[in-house]
């Protein structure tokens, strides 16, 4: 059997216990839940299969945390931006991102990986820095710095998770993901530059 295919296997029928709601929301609980099913329910699969099916719902984690956070941090740009182009920008995120967060639900299910319900601890703490800045152009720059440098980590994680894609779904999401968070990481850099 090739190794996606085993792959795919322990991810498809290794995490069956717990719903996406359960624990606190962060990424660390979400990982942990799906270590566990992992650990306890491989037992006849090679302990590479199980690091491998571990990364890949790791991966996942990570970027159902970037898009939750890239859409937050956009609906705050939304309220406080004050160049247009910098809020068409955040609109454009938003939408996007909430596509690609209904696309990774939907794969996540089939592959039952939990997912946060919540922000990590950085990325709460990325928004409220967000939330606490006045209006002006400080603001703008800072939004469009924080969004591009989430970018540039979510494509990191992105193209990881595409080496290791066991099937289909992920391969087109992670394709998706890549295309979608390069222009928004381009555009992101290009509005700066124009600021600045």
């Amino acid at each position: 059997m090739k190794p996606t295919t085993v792959l795919a296997l322990v991810i498809g029928t290794l995490l069956t216990t717990f719903s996406c709601s359960s624990g606190d929301g962060s990424t660390d609980k979400a990982d942990k839940i799906n270590d566990e099913r992992i650990d306890k329910q491989a037992i006849a699969v090679s302990n590479d299969a199980k690091e491998d099916a571990k990364k890949v719902s790791r991966y996942i984690v990570h970027l159902s945390n970037s898009g939750m956070t890239e859409y937050e941090l956009s609906k705050v740009a939304l309220q406080k931006a004050t160049n247009p182009e910098v809020r068409g920008f955040a609109q454009r995120a938003m939408n996007e991102h909430q596509q690609n967060d209904k696309s990774l639900q939907t794969l996540a299910k089939q592959m039952n990986v939990t997912l946060p319900v919540g922000l990590s601890d950085k990325s709460k703490n990325a928004l409220e820095k967000l939330t606490g800045m006045d209006k002006g152009t400080e603001f703008d720059l800072q939004y469009l710095d924080t969004m591009a440098t989430m970018n540039d980590d979510a494509l990191d994680v992105a193209d990881d998770l595409q080496d290791l894609a066991p099937n289909d779904g992920v391969k087109t999401y992670t394709k998706k993901l890549l295309e979608n968070d390069s222009k928004h990481r381009d555009l992101a850099k290009q509005l700066k530059n124009v600021l600045n």
